[in-house]
């Protein structure tokens, strides 16, 4: 039996999860403290976009390609995301999770909703670094006066070489969903891969599109 001085960090399932995320799943999903875990997985996202709303507002970034849904003036647009990316985002996790498990019970999954939401949880933290090093690194430029960020609004909605990088990271972030989501699901409810990656696809797009929903 596991003892405690043996069990492993939230860090090390965390870091092993960018390394070798099949075998850290797996482990992963043995342990009783995993909910806990994937709650403090997705806190990581909440609490970085947060700051990164913070930081665009108070260096004075705005939109330049789009309308908010809510009726609010451009400028205050990163203002009132500082309150509501974090809970949209916990939200958007649990929707999802509830998604995916719902399903994978009509293709015979096996796992647990406790399962499903760690998996979830830890799927979109880590994937979520790729887009978030980016935006946490100009928000904190343009906070402290390197650079102007509404000119790099515009840079990163023209042909320039940062709107480029930006697509790029993109592609990175939703393959690396997929991947994740995948091994993810399919070690949580011993899915054959087609299965797994179609519940991946379909849990991809529902986080995605709530999260618009909530944050555009």
């Amino acid at each position: 039996m596991e003892t405690t001085q043996k069990r492993r960090l939230f860090w090390s399932f965390y870091k092993g999860l960018f390394l070798r995320p099949t075998k850290t799943f797996q482990e992963l999903l043995l342990d009783d403290r995993r909910v806990k875990f994937g709650f403090f997985a997705i806190l990581i996202p909440a609490i970085g976009y947060t700051l990164f709303y913070f930081m665009a507002w108070q260096g004075g970034g705005a939109p330049s390609t789009f309308k908010p849904w809510l009726a609010l003036p451009i400028e205050d647009y990163y203002y009132y995301d500082i309150f509501l990316v974090a809970p949209s985002m916990l939200l958007c996790w649990i929707s999802t999770s509830g998604v995916v498990h719902l399903l994978s019970r009509l293709f015979s999954g096996e796992g647990t909703y406790e399962d499903t939401i760690t998996v979830i949880g830890f799927g979109i933290s880590v994937a979520t670094w790729s887009t978030l090093i980016h935006d946490f690194t100009d928000a904190f430029l343009g906070f402290i006066g390197v650079i102007d960020l509404k000119a790099y609004e515009m840079a990163l909605n023209a042909p320039t070489f940062w709107r480029a990088l930006l697509l790029t990271l993109f592609a990175i972030y939703f393959i690396w969903f997929l991947v994740l989501f995948t091994k993810g699901i399919r070690t949580a409810h011993s899915l054959p891969l087609w299965k797994s990656f179609l519940l991946a696809f379909i849990g991809l797009v529902t986080y995605q599109v709530l999260f618009l929903v909530f944050n555009r």
